[in-house]
């Protein structure tokens, strides 16, 4: 063990500055946040910048927040899964705090989607033979460069050691320890290549980044993703869940049920209403002037997205089908849910 921690150790050391640089190009488009920093500065710095914290969620599974991606490991007899593995520059600091919290080696990594912070350690844990999960997106995103429209950066190429090796289409049961892992994809949401992970018995739900407690999504149209199919996600953990299911979101602190309800309510609402003004012919800035955020900023606006560039994705998300037809016809998919629907 101390062997394979040394060699990773000296891997970081030389190989981080090089993925960062080529992960974290930050180029000027649309989404400045007001200081004059993108969506992606703003993120990375976060991301560097907070400090590590650990969660003990259950018996064996444990939350580790501050380095990108909310990471949740669940401990076996003799390892230790991951879900999600951080930015590339504080992968040997997440490592240290894995194997303090579980004393166990990290013998599988599971990817929720592509992005940097949810992959940025992926070379680190593949360099030491980690067998990596993922949606077979994710492994296709990983294998070229990818550009994120309103957010400010360009990802990848991924090193082969960083890629997926064990992929799924749309569902892949998986155990550790006590725990039945239920990966779940429901389609194009966040993006093209979103795990939604179900863990049983300890009624826990890992939603990745179609949910983020409490700020507006980013929705990557670049890779797929569209509010219709992040409203039907959303629609699908609510229907596989209960009042007592532990959430645990892309970014932010340990939600509840009734926390999804609520996002899900933001997100319909926020929808319609650009919609109807695509519907009508507006422009995106006419849109973005009519502020259809303006009721939900002061609890959802405080993220990595203000209540303008949120509208500016979801006006480009909707108005690339002409009508804005729903990518997910049913009344559950936001195209037409009524207030009585949403009260549910």
């Amino acid at each position: 063990m101390a062997f394979i921690q040394e060699n990773r150790w000296n891997f970081a050391q030389i190989i981080a500055p090089l993925l960062l640089a080529a992960w974290g190009t930050v180029y000027g488009a649309f989404a400045q946040t007001g200081s004059n920093e993108t969506v992606g500065q703003k993120a990375i710095k976060q991301f560097e910048t907070t400090p590590l914290q650990v969660v003990n969620l259950d018996d064996h599974i444990f939350l580790f927040s501050g380095d990108g991606e909310n990471i949740v490991a669940v401990v076996g007899q003799g390892d230790t899964l991951l879900i999600d593995s951080g930015i590339a520059t504080r992968s040997t600091e997440l490592s240290e705090a894995i194997y303090k919290a579980t004393a166990r080696p990290v013998t599988r990594l599971i990817n929720t989607h592509w992005h940097l912070d949810s992959t940025g350690g992926n070379a680190y844990f593949g360099s030491g033979g980690v067998t990596i999960i993922a949606q077979e997106n994710v492994k296709k995103r990983l294998t070229s460069v990818q550009s994120m429209p309103f957010v400010g950066i360009r990802d990848g190429h991924y090193p082969d050691m960083a890629l997926p090796t064990q992929t799924y289409s749309t569902s892949l049961t998986l155990h550790q320890g006590s725990q039945q892992l239920n990966l779940a994809n429901y389609g194009s949401a966040h993006t093209d290549g979103d795990s939604i992970i179900y863990l049983d018995p300890a009624n826990i739900v890992i939603v990745g980044d179609i949910f983020s407690n409490p700020f507006y999504p980013v929705i990557d149209l670049g890779s797929g993703g569209s509010i219709d199919g992040l409203i039907h996600s959303v629609d699908e953990v609510l229907a596989h869940t209960n009042e007592q299911t532990k959430v645990i979101p892309g970014h932010g602190p340990l939600a509840t049920r009734a926390d999804l309800r609520a996002y899900r309510e933001m997100l319909v609402h926020v929808r319609e209403r650009v919609q109807d003004l695509v519907a009508a012919g507006r422009t995106m800035n006419q849109t973005v002037a009519t502020a259809p955020t303006s009721e939900f900023d002061a609890k959802w606006g405080n993220g990595y997205l203000s209540g303008k560039v949120f509208t500016e994705i979801l006006y480009s998300s909707l108005n690339k089908k002409g009508t804005a037809e729903c990518s997910h016809p049913s009344p559950s998919s936001g195209c037409a849910a009524s207030s009585a629907e949403l009260s549910k």
